[in-house]
C-alpha cells in the first residue's frame, strides 16, 4: 500500500501517512498489538493491509483520543527510528510532559 497522501517520516522509514481516505492514518504496529486495539475500539482502529510485510493500523481519525494517538505514534517512532536518533532523543527530553493543574496556566 503506498501513500497518497501525507507522510511522516522518521529518518528515511515511514512513520505515519495518510490513507486514501483522507480521513484515516496508517501506522506500522505489531500485529497483536493491532489486533487488540481493533477487538477493543473497532470504530476506531482496524487493521489494514501489509506494507512490505508489517502490519498496518488504520486509525479513524474522527473517533481517536489524543492520547491514545500519541501512544501510537511514539510506540511507531520507537520501532522505526535509527538507533542513533533514539540514543540522541533519551534522558530528560523525552520524559512525559508537565501535566498542568486546572488552575495553572501556561
Amino acid at each position: 500500500m503506498s501513500p497518497t497522501g501525507p507522510v511522516f517520516r522518521v529518518g528515511r522509514r515511514r512513520l505515519a501517512w495518510l490513507d486514501e481516505d483522507g480521513v484515516s492514518l496508517l501506522v506500522p504496529i505489531e500485529a497483536d498489538e493491532g489486533e487488540m486495539l481493533s477487538e477493543a475500539e473497532p470504530r476506531t482502529f482496524s487493521m489494514a493491509s501489509r506494507a512490505g510485510g508489517c502490519p498496518l493500523l488504520r486509525v479513524h481519525l474522527a473517533f481517536v483520543a489524543e492520547a491514545s494517538l500519541r501512544r501510537i505514534l511514539e510506540q511507531a517512532w520507537r520501532d522505526r527510528a535509527p538507533k542513533r536518533m533514539q540514543r540522541s532523543r533519551s534522558g530528560p527530553a523525552m520524559e512525559a510532559e508537565p501535566q498542568l493543574n486546572e488552575t495553572e496556566e501556561l
